[in-house]
């Protein structure tokens, strides 16, 4: 059954921001460090989405995590005011186009099970919804078995959005990615092209490729995945960026897609 609107579940919200410094004995005002970005944590599993009820808005962090044991997506979108977890049931299961009053603002493509990835971005105030449209064994999307959920978005902690290591950027010719370091590290997406782009980053298993995981998908996830799912940043307008935190293992070739160019990219962490 899946899990009412209002959580009361595991995940939970930690906002934290620097207050206003207050003067001290001598009348002097006491000094204050940069404000924090709120930090809230998605889960997924089968077949339900994990996130708090209402979350501060500005600049977000936000970690999502496949704690399932199929591979999940985060496709997100922006609702108008008004519309309900039974209008987002009824398209859904009307099959049919995305409606004029849901706005695609690009959500997490794919992590397998275990996976996780910390997407930091600007989001403003306003109603929101998580979608699964990966399939289930037998075919259907996970959405249509009850994996969505809304949550509202207020407010504005004022923060800065984070420095990166390093920048992918998407043009309309391909992905130019640059030498990348194993490790933790904040890495920016930046589109620079003329028309909205997308960042996947998969490791495919020796001598595998998509032909492979189109085939696994449609066996029903029979024998041994062909890919590792590792996140990455759907569909985001020209001349935007977010910032991934992710972990490079040192020696494993990783692959960044774009599937708006049908371009890809490998390279290896040093």
């Amino acid at each position: 059954m899946r899990r009412p609107l209002i959580l009361v579940g595991a995940a939970a919200l930690s906002l934290s921001a620097c207050t206003d410094g207050d003067d001290g004995v001598d009348g002097s005002a006491t000094t204050t460090g940069p404000l924090a970005a709120t930090t809230v944590d998605v889960s997924a599993t089968e077949f339900a989405f994990d996130v708090p009820s209402e979350v501060t808005g500005g600049v977000v962090e936000m970690g999502f995590t496949n704690s399932g044991g199929l591979p999940h997506e985060f496709a997100f979108a922006r609702i108008e005011e008004g519309k309900t977890e039974a209008d987002v049931k009824a398209v859904i299961e009307s099959g049919g186009e995305p409606p004029r009053w849901a706005e695609d603002v690009a959500g997490v493509p794919g992590l397998s099970p275990g996976q996780s990835i910390t997407v930091t971005r600007s989001l403003e105030p306003g109603s929101y919804v998580f979608l699964c449209f990966f399939p289930d064994p037998e075919g259907t999307p996970h959405a249509s078995l009850g994996m969505y959920e809304l949550f509202t978005i207020a407010g504005d902690t004022g923060a800065a959005l984070p420095e990166p290591d390093a920048t992918i950027t998407a043009t309309d010719d391909g992905l130019q990615v640059p030498a990348l370091t194993s490790g933790e590290q904040t890495v920016e997406f930046e589109n620079g092209g003329t028309e909205p782009h997308e960042l996947a980053l998969v490791a495919f298993e020796p001598g595998k490729g998509i032909k492979d995981v189109d085939r696994w998908f449609g066996s029903g996830y029979q024998g041994e995945p062909p890919v590792t799912f590792l996140g990455g940043m759907q569909t985001i307008p020209a001349g935007e960026s977010v910032f991934l935190t992710i972990d490079l293992e040192p020696g494993v070739q990783y692959t960044a897609l774009d599937f708006t160019t049908k371009s890809s990219e490998a390279f290896t962490a040093s």
